[in-house]
Formats: C-alpha cells, sequence, structure tokens
C-alpha cells in the first residue's frame, strides 16, 4: 500500500513537471542520486534512538526496581499524601522530600540523567499506586505494636490480635452490622486510636462500632466482646498509632476479618468470650447462667408464701448488686435492663412488692455485702472535712472480722450510697469514722511536737511540713496513719496563721502559750 503511494507520488510529480526540465532534473537528483545515501544515514540515526531508548529504558528499570525496593513509600489518594516504611515504623513525608531524594540519586555521570525528570514522573506515578494500607509490615514492626498492647492494654498477644483484626476491619469497612463492647475505662485508647485514624489516614470508622452500653435494639447475633485491662492510663502516639494502623490492616487482610481470626486462630477463652453474647441467642439465657451461679433457692417457689415475713429473703437492690458484680467480673457487658432484669426475675422467683424482695433465695456473695453496708451504716457519718481513703476503708472494715477489697468497696458505695462523693475512685469526701478519730490524733501529735520545740531553749526555726509529718507517723507507728496530703490539709485549715512559705509552720506557733 506504502509502496504502491509512493509510485503514484513520483508519477504525479512527473506529470505535473513534465513541461519543466529544471525540476525534472532535480527529481531525478533527488530519486537517483541522494535518496539512496538520506535513507541509509537515517536509517542508521534510527537504529541508533532505538538503540538509545532501550538502553535508557533498561536504565530506567533498573533504577526504579532499586530505588523503590530500598525506599519504601506508599500514599493514600483520599489524604493526597506520601508514607515512608523504613521497615521498623512509619512516618508521613512530604513529596517535595522524596523528589529531592530521587532526583539527587541520579547522579551527573549516570546515563539516565536525559530522563531524570521523565523518571521522577514514572517513580512518583508508580509510588501513588502502592496503598499504604495494603503494605506489609516487618516482623519488628508487629511485634512493636503488640509489645506496646500487651500487657499494657491486654492481658493475652491473642487478644491483641483479634483487637488489631477488628480495627483493620473497620479501616476497610468490613462487618459494619457488628458492634464491639468493651469497658468504659477503656474508652482513652479507642479515643486516640480514632483521633489518629482521622489525622495520619483520614479515617473516620476506625472505631465507630465499639461501645460501652448495650441497647436493645442490637441483635446478640452481630454483637461480639473485646477483652481489655481495667484502668488503662497509658497513650498512643501518632507515631505509634500510624504503625498500629498498618498492622491493624495488614491482620484484616491476612486473616479475613476478625470472625474468621477467632475461629481458625484464637484460643477457646478468647474465643468463648468474643461470642458471648452471639451464642447467648436470648437475655433468658443469660439470666439463666447468672442464677445458677449467683442465686441459691433456699425454698421451692411453690411452698413459699407471699408474706415477706420469711427468713431468707434478698432485696432487689442487693440483687440488682449482685447482677452487675457478676457482669464486672467476667467483663460483661449490661445487655439487659434493670426493668426487663427485674421482670424475668419475678417470673423465677417469689417476690414481694411492698418490701421489694424476693423471698426464699440467698447468695453465698451476700453476705460480705450486707456486713460491709451494716458496718458503713454503723460507723461512718457526715463530717464536713472527713476524708477517708479506699485503702482506710478496708483496714477499718477488717476489724469487724471481715475483709473486703478497695474495688469491691468502691461498687458497693456508688451501688448502695450514690449520693457519697468519691474522688478519683480513691477518696471519700465529707464522711469520717467513729473508729478513728482522724483530727484528734493529728491534733494530739501536733501537740506533742509543740512540747518538744518549746523545751529546746532559744530555738528559732521553722517546722517544716516534712518534719511535723515524721514527728506524727513515730508517734502513731503501728496504728493506723493517715496520708501526708490529708495531714497536710489538717495543717492548713487548723494552723493557716502560723503557714509560712506554703510548707513550714512558723516558730510563732510553739512560742505561744500551751493550749488549755
Amino acid at each position: 500500500m506504502m509502496e504502491e503511494k509512493c509510485k503514484q507520488q513520483i508519477q504525479h510529480l512527473c506529470k505535473k513537471y513534465e513541461s519543466n526540465s529544471y525540476i525534472l532534473q532535480r527529481i531525478d537528483y533527488h530519486i537517483n542520486t541522494a535518496l539512496e545515501t538520506t535513507l541509509e544515514t537515517e536509517d542508521k540515526n534510527y537504529e541508533k534512538r532505538i538503540d538509545r531508548t532501550n538502553m535508557l529504558t533498561y536504565e530506567q528499570q533498573v533504577f526504579m526496581q532499586v530505588f523503590l525496593s530500598k525506599n519504601n513509600y506508599y500514599y493514600l489518594a483520599n489524604m493526597n499524601c506520601f508514607y515512608e516504611y523504613d521497615g521498623k515504623h512509619y512516618t508521613v513525608i512530604k513529596e517535595d522530600d522524596i523528589l529531592h531524594k530521587l532526583l539527587t540519586t541520579i547522579t551527573y555521570d549516570d546515563p539516565l540523567i536525559q530522563w531524570k525528570y521523565k523518571t521522577k514522573s514514572t517513580i512518583i506515578k508508580q509510588i501513588k499506586e502502592r496503598n499504604l494500607l495494603k503494605s506489609i509490615p516487618e516482623s519488628e514492626t508487629i511485634q512493636n505494636v503488640l509489645n506496646f498492647l500487651y500487657p499494657a492494654f491486654f492481658t493475652t498477644k491473642d487478644q491483641v490480635k483479634y483487637f488489631l483484626t477488628v480495627i483493620g476491619d473497620n479501616i476497610f469497612k468490613k462487618k459494619q452490622d457488628y458492634i464491639y463492647f468493651f469497658h468504659g475505662k477503656s474508652k482513652k485508647i479507642l479515643t486516640d486510636i480514632d483521633n489518629i485514624a482521622y489525622i495520619s489516614i483520614g479515617n473516620t470508622n476506625a472505631t465507630h462500632n465499639f461501645m460501652t452500653k448495650y441497647h436493645e435494639n442490637h441483635q446478640y447475633e452481630n454483637c461480639r466482646l473485646i477483652h481489655m485491662v481495667d484502668n488503662i492510663s497509658q497513650t498512643i502516639d501518632i507515631h505509634m498509632g500510624l504503625d498500629l494502623l498498618c498492622v491493624a490492616a495488614h491482620y484484616s487482610i491476612r486473616y479475613e476479618n476478625g470472625d474468621h481470626y477467632l475461629l481458625t486462630k484464637a484460643g477457646e477463652d478468647l474465643k468463648k468470650y468474643a461470642f458471648f453474647l452471639k451464642n447467648s441467642i436470648n437475655s433468658s439465657t443469660i439470666i439463666d447462667v447468672f442464677c445458677a451461679e449467683r442465686i441459691t433457692i433456699t425454698q421451692p417457689p411453690e411452698t413459699v408464701s407471699s408474706s415477706a415475713t420469711t427468713t431468707d429473703q434478698m432485696k432487689w437492690k442487693h440483687m440488682h448488686y449482685l447482677w452487675k458484680q457478676y457482669l464486672s467480673q467476667f467483663l460483661y457487658p449490661n445487655m439487659i435492663y434493670s426493668n426487663t432484669l427485674k421482670q424475668q426475675l419475678k417470673e423465677r422467683f417469689q417476690y414481694h412488692e411492698e418490701s421489694d424482695s424476693f423471698l426464699q433465695v440467698t447468695s453465698k456473695f451476700l453476705p460480705v455485702i450486707s456486713q460491709f453496708i451494716q458496718f458503713w451504716e454503723e460507723n461512718m457519718v457526715e463530717n464536713a472535712t472527713g476524708e477517708l481513703e479506699m485503702d482506710e476503708i478496708c483496714l477499718l472494715f477488717k476489724t469487724t472480722g471481715n475483709s473486703i477489697t478497695e474495688t469491691e468497696v468502691l461498687k458497693i458505695l456508688k451501688h448502695f450510697f450514690p449520693f457519697v462523693v468519691i474522688i478519683e475512685d480513691k477518696y471519700v469526701l465529707n464522711m469520717a469514722c467513729g473508729k478513728w478519730d482522724k483530727w484528734g490524733d493529728i491534733s494530739l501529735a501536733l501537740q506533742g511536737l509543740k512540747e518538744d520545740f518549746q523545751k529546746k531553749e532559744g530555738s528559732a526555726i521553722l517546722v517544716s511540713f516534712d518534719e511535723a509529718y515524721t514527728f506524727y507517723c513515730e508517734r502513731f507507728v503501728g496504728k493506723w496513719i493517715v496520708n501526708k496530703q490529708y495531714f497536710e490539709k489538717y495543717i492548713n485549715i487548723n494552723l493557716a496563721k502560723f503557714v509560712v512559705f506554703d510548707r513550714f509552720i512558723s516558730n510563732n506557733w510553739y512560742a505561744s502559750s500551751p493550749r488549755k
């Protein structure tokens, strides 16, 4: 086709200039003399260009392969952001920094210098095709994340891996109808992850379906439990957070999803706990288990009269506390509303409306609860300056011949005495115990200290709070001792006019006349 076209063009030119002898001579020269040489030259130049292009293409491919292998750069289109992975940690990096490293890597004696900017564009395009969330972290990164979360946040690495897989599922929007229940005290870690996910990868779904409270619209089939430790104080910074998110995304891809991890990799204890609500089917099944473990029937229901004068009876408030204690012990969410719980318990046990009690039932967990409530009501009084620590309350209760943990004290007070002021789950304010006159002990010790200084002739030094507290501790060694903060509170209230330099008692205090 092309050959025929060339022939036709020559014939056309010869025909066109048949009466022009000069042009015919030029046609003859170009075709029969110059054309062959020109074509040979062009053919050689073309081959050189092909060789050069092939060489540069090869050099470019080798360079890009080596560069991208040595420099793990990734990209997220939704953030228009680049990331670098050094084999240990993921970090955000500016595109200008990548370009600088790329262009300076191509040296001036490098044949690729001719394609410098073309190579730059090609590499940036390839980096943009490398999704950060589909990168594969090295073992060191994975272990760093696992060791960060265990044991600070979780009691086993199995729990950590399940948690990370669920976070990865949320990043990729898998299992969106699932609800994951966790302890309210663990909320800080989820807030950190949520904030870091939004800032670093532009994700708003990382922990959106993690909840602390059950709602009746939640279906047990779609509910899973996340086991975390209590009282988490450690925080997650953005550097560890980005590593965590990348490992989470990797686990979600590797294990398919959280449920698949539980079924194929997790131990039986974790699987049983995570699937607790799913396997329970309904609330009635859960209440049956609770009753079997916590409640003892002392007389068959059919033999119990409607009278409330029976020996064994349990007030609803105590029953409700046992339920909350049961949930707390096994770290279950409160998946049944109190009204529903009470109604279902009425169907199982005889109930007396006037006393709000269940008849002929008891519990092996009830005595210590009742004993503590009795101790509290008999010994505790309201006092504007009173303050008790949880461990002090435990020591005072021990005088009854019983023992109790600080955690249990906190739960009992919050449930049975909701108006008691508790700070930081540690300090009970405005309450004092008749068994221990704290202020009286401090006053007695300070009077002794004052008398000692009055005996020292010519003494004109200040008395530090530390010195006063040491004297108090020595005076009551082997007895109950208030903490230093409370001791200093007493001084600032009762010796306010003698306090100088914030932490000293003026010599005017012990120079004054003794109290009568």
